[in-house]
């Protein structure tokens, strides 16, 4: 008598109801050693309580990313926005550069070229009560400390149009360190800078040999640069001193590679995002450029930046729908 093929051992598969939906989803992970990976994926797609089917993207050769969901929109607030971050509290802010805006505690829209004034801003960056803006259209770097609430330039144009000792063209990307240094991306110079908090030249990095029209910038607490060398469809990876340590991708739609990549940000587990805008994607990687997968492909049309704040949530702005989609990175605990 013919033997019957056994069903896939119970304990490999994920069911899931919606709550208000109804929807039931099944997942079979045939594959699985650790029991811990099911119940992970389980407790945050049952937290989301979203009406709307489930959209997940499992990483299931990453052993430091487990998934990461779909899980919000946040629509009608801004007209293409692009950087984005989070203050010491958590309070998120936005760059709503196609109102030449910050939507920050009341900063709002500012168009010009005074102190506190912007043109097309194009991202931000915090350090501790001091918040960085590349003011791209007016070729500066403004800082606005929120005790006081006053805004002033540490690099680039000033009111009168004339130059500090740092001439900037259309800076793009900003970040800070642990320091409180900052890390500025004169994009159109080929070229990354570091101050301090006044503006003082601390290090240069770059030109038209090393990058080509760099966007992105991050900083980790080891003091490694991350920077998104949008032009070179690259990332490229330096020390502390400028040194590059390490570089990856190239021009193309597959694995590991980018068409204009934007901005770059980081889990707490180390896990890199990287914004593949015109593949309308976000990859991730492991610290050392190794491919971990991708997702956003079914929402995202313009990416721009993305930020992660404590609780594992990556916010990514889009700008050619002017929305900021919201995500839920599933770590191992």
């Amino acid at each position: 008598m013919p033997k019957r093929s056994k069903a896939p051992a119970e304990r490999n598969i994920i069911r899931l109801k919606n709550k208000n939906s109804g929807l039931k989803i099944s997942f079979l992970f045939p594959n699985l050693q650790s029991s811990i990976f099911n119940l992970l994926i389980v407790l945050c797609l049952s937290s989301c309580g979203q009406p709307k089917p489930v959209n997940i993207q499992p990483f299931p050769v990453a052993s430091s990313l487990i998934a990461v969901n779909h899980i919000d929109t946040i629509k009608n607030r801004y007209y293409q926005p692009a950087g984005i971050a989070f203050d010491y509290e958590g309070t998120l802010c936005v760059v709503d550069s196609g109102n030449s805006g910050i939507a920050y505690r009341g900063i709002g829209w500012r168009f010009g070229w005074q102190i506190g004034e912007f043109d097309h801003p194009m991202d931000v960056a915090f350090s501790n009560l001091r918040l960085y803006i590349a003011d791209s259209g007016n070729n500066r770097i403004q800082r606005y400390d929120l005790a006081n609430q006053i805004f002033s330039v540490i690099a680039g144009e000033k009111t009168d149009k004339s130059q500090n000792s740092l001439e900037l063209y259309s800076p793009q990307g900003v970040a800070t360190d642990l320091h409180g240094d900052v890390y500025i991306v004169d994009t159109w110079n080929n070229r990354i800078l570091k101050t301090d908090i006044l503006g003082n030249l601390l290090l240069e990095i770059g030109g038209l040999n090393r990058f080509n029209k760099p966007q992105g910038i991050m900083v980790d607490k080891a003091g490694n640069i991350y920077v998104c060398d949008t032009g070179n469809n690259r990332i490229c990876k330096l020390d502390f001193s400028g040194i590059q340590t390490n570089c990856w991708g190239s021009e193309g739609e597959g694995k590991g590679q980018f068409q204009n990549p934007t901005s770059i940000s980081q889990d707490k587990n180390g896990n890199l995002y990287v914004v593949d805008q015109g593949n309308r994607r976000i990859q991730a990687f492991n610290p050392n450029g190794v491919y971990l997968g991708e997702f956003g492909q079914d929402e995202l049309k313009e990416p721009y930046d993305i930020a992660i704040d404590n609780e594992d949530h990556a916010y990514i702005t889009d700008m050619s729908s002017s929305n900021v989609e919201v995500y839920k990175i599933i770590l191992p605990k």
